[in-house]
């Protein structure tokens, strides 16, 4: 399930970390930089879930008929060309 991802923007980033060289301490947590910086996952949107549920079945017939259609095209790639008679 695909979460959203909130990140900063770069110059958030940027602004961030001229401000964290003039402080001279170590760096904070991870946690702590991304609660900073509001970078955060949300949870999945439950219609969207239900969307990909849905399209499960048709990515599986898809899959389905490549496979039909390579094995009944396999004969005809695996075979040697014959060279024409003279």
């Amino acid at each position: 399930m695909p979460h959203r991802i909130h990140q900063p923007t770069k110059e958030q980033v940027r602004a961030y970390m001229a401000q964290r060289e003039t402080a001279r301490r170590p760096p904070p947590a991870p946690e702590e930089i991304r609660r900073q910086l509001n970078w955060r996952l949300d949870p999945p949107d439950p219609d969207q879930v239900l969307v990909r549920f849905y399209l499960i079945p048709s990515t599986y017939g898809q899959l389905a008929t490549q496979i039909a259609i390579d094995w009944l095209f396999a004969p005809v790639t695996m075979m040697p060309l014959i060279p024409p008679r003279q």
